[in-house]
C-alpha cells in the first residue's frame, strides 16, 4: 500500500535521482491552476486515461497499479490535497475496486490536510470492516495498527484477536497486543499476549520478544499498582512467571574453530527442528545457530507435546588446525518450574556427519496444537499479484462514493 506520510525538512532538489517508467504509470500532472477535486473527478470520470485492453489483459487491475504509482509520487511531492481527490474519486468511480488500504490511505490523507477527527475515525473503521470481511491477516493488522496510531483503541482488541487465530505463528499480532494492553491498562489482555509470545521460540529473535514481553508485563504492573489495582498486578506478574517457564530447552557448546548443528527430531517423527527449518509445526524453534566464534547453539521448545525428542550433532565443518573438542550437550525440562530437570552429555562427534541421538523423553508438555503448516504470508497486497474479483466489495454498510473525503462535505 502507498505509504501516506506527512511534510518534512528536505534537501535541495538538485541531483535527484530520474524515476524511469516502469510497469506501472502515474497519472498526468495536474495544471496549477485547476482545483484537484474537479482535475480528479475528471480524470476518473471520464475514462480517458484508463489503460487499453488491446495493451492489456486486465485494464482494472493495470489501473490500480497506475493509482499506486500515482499515490506514491503526490505523497513524495507532499501533495496530500491531490492524494485525497485522487483516491475519493478513484473509489468513487471504480467502487469494484476498493481494497482496505485506500480507506487508510484516504484517512491519513484527510488528516494530513486537517479534516475532522470522527472523519478520520470513519474512513479507518471502513479499513477495519473491509479486512475482516476479507479474512486476510495482513490487512487485519494493517487496520489495527492505523487505529492503534491515532488513538482509537475500542476496535483493535478484535481485530487483533481475529488476526492471531489466522496466523498464530506470527508475531505482529501478539506484539501489537502487548503495546494495546499497556495503553489501555488491560492485564487480562496483557497476560494472555505474554502467554501467546513466550508459548513460542522466535529463531533469532527470541530474546528481544522474551524481554519485550517480561518488561510489558512489569510495566504494566507498576500501572496497576499505581492507580490502586495491586491485586491485578500481583496476578499479572504470577501469570508472567508461568508463561516464562519452558517446558524443553537444549543448548549445545563446543571449544574449537567449526560449525555443529542441532538436529532435534520431534515426536512421532512428524517434524524435525534444525538449520534449515528453524520453526516446526510442534513448536520447536532453533533459537540460535552457533559457527566459528560463537560455539553456541540452542533449542526451544517452550510449549511441547509428550514423547521422545532425538537430538543429533550435525557437522558442517571443523577445523582440522582447530577442531571442535568438548562438545556438551546440556537439556533442560520443566525449565523454571518446580519439575526442573537437567542433564548434561559429552558427546563424541565421530566420523560422520550425524552423531548418535540423544534421546529426551517429555512428559507433561503442555502444547494443545500443532501450528500452521503454511509459510508466513508475504506482506504484499493481493493487487498487486492478482486481480480483484468484482465481487469483492465493501461491506454493506460502507459507503462506495467517500463523499465525507470532499472538503464541501464537511
Amino acid at each position: 500500500m502507498p505509504a501516506i506520510h506527512g511534510a518534512a525538512p528536505t534537501a535541495p532538489r538538485e541531483g535527484l535521482i530520474p524515476i524511469l517508467p516502469g510497469a506501472a504509470n502515474a497519472a498526468p500532472a495536474r495544471p496549477q491552476h485547476v482545483d484537484p477535486w474537479k482535475f480528479w473527478e475528471d480524470y476518473y470520470k471520464s475514462g480517458r486515461y484508463r489503460p487499453s485492453p488491446k495493451k492489456y489483459k486486465d485494464p482494472d487491475h493495470q489501473e490500480l497499479k497506475d493509482l499506486c504509482e500515482t499515490l506514491r509520487l503526490l505523497n513524495v511531492n507532499r501533495k496530500h490535497a491531490d492524494v485525497q481527490a485522487a483516491l475519493s474519486a478513484y473509489m468513487i468511480y471504480r467502487p469494484k475496486m476498493i481494497e482496505p488500504w485506500m480507506y487508510e490511505a484516504l484517512a491519513q490523507s484527510l488528516k494530513l490536510n486537517g479534516g475532522r477527527p470522527d472523519e478520520v475515525r470513519k474512513y479507518l473503521g471502513y479499513a477495519a470492516d473491509m479486512a475482516l470481511k476479507d479474512d486476510n491477516p495482513n490487512n487485519i493488522v494493517s487496520a489495527a495498527d492505523m487505529l492503534m496510531l491515532n488513538g482509537n483503541y475500542e476496535r483493535v482488541g478484535a481485530l487483533l484477536d481475529k488476526a492471531y487465530k489466522l496466523v498464530p505463528h506470527q508475531a505482529p499480532p501478539m506484539l501489537m497486543s502487548l503495546n494495546l494492553a499497556l495503553k489501555t491498562k488491560d492485564p487480562q489482555r496483557m497476560s494472555d499476549a505474554v502467554e501467546k509470545v513466550l508459548g513460542l521460540g522466535w529463531p533469532g529473535l527470541d530474546e528481544r520478544f522474551r524481554g519485550q514481553a517480561h518488561q510489558g508485563a512489569e510495566s504494566l504492573a507498576r500501572t496497576l499498582r499505581e492507580d490502586g489495582r495491586s491485586a491485578e498486578a500481583s496476578e499479572l506478574l504470577n501469570r508472567l512467571t508461568a508463561s516464562e517457564a519452558r517446558d524443553l530447552f537444549i543448548r549445545l557448546t563446543w571449544l574449537g574453530d567449526a560449525d555443529l548443528d542441532l538436529v532435534v527430531e520431534e515426536p512421532e517423527g512428524v517434524s524435525t527442528a534444525r538449520y534449515r527449518t528453524p520453526r516446526t509445526v510442534f513448536g520447536g524453534s532453533i533459537i540460535r545457530n552457533g559457527y566459528g566464534k560463537h560455539p553456541l547453539e540452542v533449542y526451544v521448545c517452550p510449549r511441547a507435546f509428550d514423547g521422545d525428542y532425538s537430538v543429533r550433532i550435525e557437522t558442517i565443518y571443523s577445523n582440522d588446525e582447530k577442531p571442535a573438542s568438548n562438545v556438551k550437550l546440556e537439556v533442560i525440562t520443566h525449565e523454571g518450574t518446580a519439575q526442573e530437570h537437567k542433564e548434561t552429555h559429552m558427546i563424541k562427534l565421530g566420523g560422520g556427519k550425524l552423531t548418535d541421538p540423544v534421546v529426551v523423553k517429555l512428559k507433561g508438555g503442555r502444547r494443545k496444537e500443532t501450528l500452521p503448516f503454511l509459510a508466513p504470508r508475504v506482506d504484499i497486497p493481493d493487487s498487486v499479484t492478482k486481480p480483484k474479483s468484482a465481487s469483492n466489495k465493501p461491506p454493506a454498510d460502507t459507503p462506495n462514493k467517500p463523499d465525507a473525503a470532499r472538503p464541501g462535505s464537511r
